[in-house]
């Protein structure tokens, strides 16, 4: 009986040990498993934040993160408010830039200090598009007007259209956005935004463009990828397909090792 009882005990004993190492082996791959994962860091469009992106069904191995947007200083120039917003960026780590509208215009200023191992554009511009000086002083003119703000910020047929909200639920959430939106950051993003000069697009880019976009004309940009009938707003109406097309291209870069 006593020999059946430690043989008893030392099978226990076995079974324990066993189910420690077990579990620190489930441990130890798991927390393998989270330092695997790829940073991604979604910037979204003007004054947006991160509700454009709540169609999205991105994959597991992404740890998607969301740049806030904050107040712009005095005067501040758009490379400049970019390394602000850098700062929300753990750089010890590999991470890519994902940016919406004119959240990949500052994905591309970001990238110049930052470095990511890759950036993709939704619904954006890679350089800066020509204007006229005559052109950005109308832009200039219109902004500083009183009356720029009710306008810019209202939700009609008129921005209905040009952002490509055509279901009941895009229009709600492009005039939740629109309310949410500060309007003197609007008006500074806009005039900084008419005004950039950037002549060469950022190391390790992909664009992704609507041929609908009627915000940012895809005649006036050379996308990578080109989405038939996608409007502005495709990341949130069209978002199966941009889905797919992120998570091919996110996790072809995901190399941490």
């Amino acid at each position: 009986m006593f020999s059946n009882i430690c043989n008893s005990c030392l099978l226990l004993a076995l079974l324990s040990f066993s189910g420690l190492e077990a579990n620190g082996g489930i441990d130890s791959a798991e927390e393998h498993s989270a330092a695997k994962k790829m940073n991604v860091y979604f910037i979204s469009g003007l004054g947006a934040d991160e509700r454009v992106f709540t169609k999205l069904k991105l994959d597991p191995r992404l740890d998607v993160k969301y740049i806030k947007w904050v107040k712009p200083l005095k005067r501040e120039t758009l490379q400049h408010y970019a390394a602000r917003l850098s700062k929300q960026i753990d750089m010890s780590q590999p991470f890519q830039l994902v940016g919406l509208s004119f959240g990949g215009v500052i994905a591309s200023e970001i990238a110049d200090v930052a470095c990511p191992q890759q950036v993709t554009l939704i619904s954006s511009m890679s350089t800066g598009v020509p204007l006229s000086r005559f052109y950005q002083l109308v832009i200039r003119f219109f902004l500083f007007s009183p009356l720029s703000a009710p306008t810019l910020k209202s939700a009609n047929r008129l921005t209905y259209s040009y952002f490509g909200a055509d279901t009941p639920e895009l229009k709600k959430l492009l005039k939740d956005i629109l309310h949410d939106t500060d309007s003197k950051f609007l008006k500074w993003a806009l005039i900084r935004m008419s005004g950039w000069g950037r002549k060469d697009r950022a190391e390790n880019l992909f664009h992704i463009h609507g041929t609908a976009d009627k915000l940012i004309p895809i005649v006036i940009v050379k996308p990578d990828m080109v989405i038939k009938d996608g409007g502005h707003l495709m990341v949130y109406a069209q978002a199966d397909q941009i889905s797919k097309i992120l998570n091919d291209r996110l996790t072809t870069i995901h190399s941490v090792e």
